[in-house]
């Protein structure tokens, strides 16, 4: 009996495929089935990146995949892409089939891309702002493409402007409402483009976006002043101010600045407060209609004040127009980038820039370098706190020239070795140089 019972334990120590406690694994989901298995959080994440029409399509995939994309919380409408997928639809009934078939009750990204815009076409619109105010979209994007000149322009309906959970704005070809109220407590981001707009509607904006960080102005038109007293705005972006008639910009609690594209002829630009700036970009250009030398001089003005008021910025990118036109009348008879004896006359004006600046990135063409030695050699024995200087030069090689290739790169290194020479003011000032070949 002791055996027997001994012998009853030890096979119980052995597995009983037969015992229903310990049930058998199943087997390992085959490679086609991984994705399947995936969460819809993690579908919808990689539905992000796709483009709609293959959301859509992944409909055909399986039983599992058939109602998933009426479930994305992200809608990215693109005409051009739309158009050269060759879509049985037309743009505007794709957009309203989707809608129509889509059942999440939150949706984060609403856009629509590209899409021709004409006055018809509004109360379409009105209806697809409305699903979105229904899904409580924070990213909204309307980037309308004009087809008239000018440009017919999308009035943004009232319901929009009190859309408290919006977080990015970015329209195209739209136009606020005067008098309207606006309420985005959440904005953080707002880019406006092609747009008429006015220093009351700027200032409504400003009022009614407490937390709004980044502002950015695309070829608007009907601003003369902006004027920012929020401490949440810290960037200001304006491009592409042909039509525009900006005159002051104050912004005390503003860190970064650009400034890029064509001004209209006689723009004349003034920076008010702007004591908190860290960054600035001005690389922007005024046809000068005349050559009158009085217009040359009102440009070379007001660029010098412009430069005064960004004494205390530790990063500054200058355009070739607004470098060119700092430079006074007197000076530019003599200007050769060849010429030591042009910066060294010229200190005075640069002692502040001497003290603060600590980057400074070149970009060249070709043989541009070498007239650009002087000035390399200047900012190097004179930039106190300078501590990186990066020099790029992009090098335009034609079909059927590389047998410059060698030569060129000689040359290179001849002006690099001569950069490495110079004296430098700042010890911990260093110096990239790095060249390509298109």
């Amino acid at each position: 009996m002791a055996e027997t019972s001994i012998h009853r334990k030890s096979s119980g120590d052995r597995p009983n495929r037969t015992d229903k406690t310990n049930p058998p694994l199943p087997p390992p989901l085959s490679p086609r089935d991984l994705i399947s298995a995936l969460p819809d959080a993690v579908i919808h994440r990689i539905f992000s990146f796709l483009p709609l029409q293959d959301v859509v399509k992944t409909s055909v995939l399986s039983k599992r995949w058939r109602p998933t994309w009426t479930t994305a919380t992200d809608l990215v409408f693109d005409e051009e892409i739309v158009a050269r997928r060759g879509s049985t639809l037309d743009f505007s009934s794709l957009v309203d089939s989707v809608l129509i078939q889509c059942i999440s009750p939150t949706v984060k990204r609403f856009h629509v891309i590209r899409f021709k815009y004409e006055k018809a076409h509004r109360p379409k619109f009105d209806l697809w702002l409305r699903f979105a105010e229904g899904r409580r979209v924070e990213d909204l994007s309307l980037l309308l493409v004009p087809t008239t000149e000018p440009p017919t322009l999308y009035i943004l309906p009232r319901f929009l402007y009190c859309w408290s959970w919006l977080v990015r704005l970015k329209v195209w070809t739209c136009c606020f409402s005067l008098g309207r109220t606006i309420r985005w407590p959440c904005l953080k981001i707002l880019v406006i483009a092609i747009s008429r707009l006015s220093d009351d509607i700027l200032e409504g904006i400003f009022r009614g976006c407490p937390v709004l960080e980044s502002l950015k102005l695309w070829g608007c038109w009907g601003v003369k002043n902006i004027m920012i007293d929020s401490t949440c705005v810290k960037e200001l972006v304006l491009f592409g101010l042909r039509d525009s008639n900006i005159q002051t910009i104050w912004a005390p609690h503003l860190l970064s600045l650009r400034i890029s594209g064509d001004w209209q002829p006689h723009a004349m630009l003034r920076l008010g407060d702007v004591s908190s700036l860290v960054e600035a970009k001005l690389d922007f250009s005024i046809r000068v209609l005349t050559d009158l030398p009085c217009d040359e001089m009102m440009c070379s003005h007001m660029l010098k004040e412009t430069f005064q008021k960004l004494c205390g910025v530790t990063t500054i990118t200058i355009g070739a127009w607004c470098f060119q036109y700092s430079l006074d009348e007197e000076s530019k008879e003599s200007f050769n980038y060849d010429e030591e004896d042009f910066l060294c006359s010229r200190k005075g004006n640069f002692q502040c820039l001497a003290k603060h600046l600590k980057r400074v990135e070149i970009t060249i063409d070709n043989f541009g370098l070498e007239r650009l030695l002087a000035l390399i050699k200047f900012l190097l024995g004179d930039a106190l706190a300078l501590e990186k200087m990066i020099i790029k030069a992009n090098l335009n090689m034609g079909h059927g020239q590389e047998h410059v290739r060698a030569t060129i790169l000689s040359k290179l290194l001849v002006v690099s070795q001569n950069m490495l020479s110079y004296r430098r003011a700042s010890r911990n000032a260093e110096v990239i140089f790095s060249h390509s070949f298109k």
